[in-house]
């Protein structure tokens, strides 16, 4: 019998990491995930409805990267809660991350934005999302430079490609169909 594919199904999920802009609060950071990001960004800013509560606060927002290419929604979901609390996550258990990202990993400082982004480094290099087929998109070049500095360091494995791309045109480039829901 042939596999059917599922229209309803979304195709592209990511995680994304939001910093404020509000003054007072540029080293603020949020991570999410969804299958829109510019949607989800303008949802964040108030723009239009069901923004995430917890980010009204500290509007505006914008968008610095997203981590894409996720095997299904469930993994990305499962990556976004890592990311989120490494310091509860089984895959960024205390044994696995090396001891000098310890104190930064499970401090005080979990809405930083040098948490996250250590975060994301060595969860990248741990199973399982070191074997999935994850890209990262940035488009600031600075930042871009930084993540990758890090990726190098931590040992993220170079199938994960980190590219200076616009958020917006990743989106729009996504495949419409998945392999992986139609059993190809």
């Amino acid at each position: 019998m042939a596999p059917t594919q599922h229209p309803s199904i979304c195709t592209f999920y990511c995680c994304y990491l939001l910093r404020s802009l509000k003054p007072g609060s540029r080293d603020h950071v949020y991570v999410g995930s969804t299958p829109d990001p510019g949607r989800r960004l303008r949802q964040h800013n108030g723009e239009i409805t069901a923004g995430a509560v917890t980010t009204r606060s500290r509007r505006p927002w914008e968008m610095l990267l997203i981590v894409h290419g996720f095997p299904s929604k469930a993994s990305a979901l499962q990556f976004e809660w890592a990311w989120q609390n490494p310091h509860m996550s089984r895959h960024a258990s205390f044994d696995a991350v090396p001891y000098e990202l310890q104190r930064t990993l499970y401090g005080s400082s979990q809405k930083k934005l040098e948490t996250k982004l250590v975060a994301l480094c060595a969860m990248l290099a741990l199973p399982p999302f070191k074997a999935w087929p994850l890209q990262i998109a940035c488009p600031d070049a600075q930042l871009h430079a930084d993540v990758v500095g890090r990726a190098q360091r931590h040992g993220v494995p170079a199938h994960i490609r980190i590219e200076r791309q616009n958020i917006g045109q990743v989106f729009e480039q996504a495949p419409l169909s998945c392999p992986y829901l139609a059993g190809e």
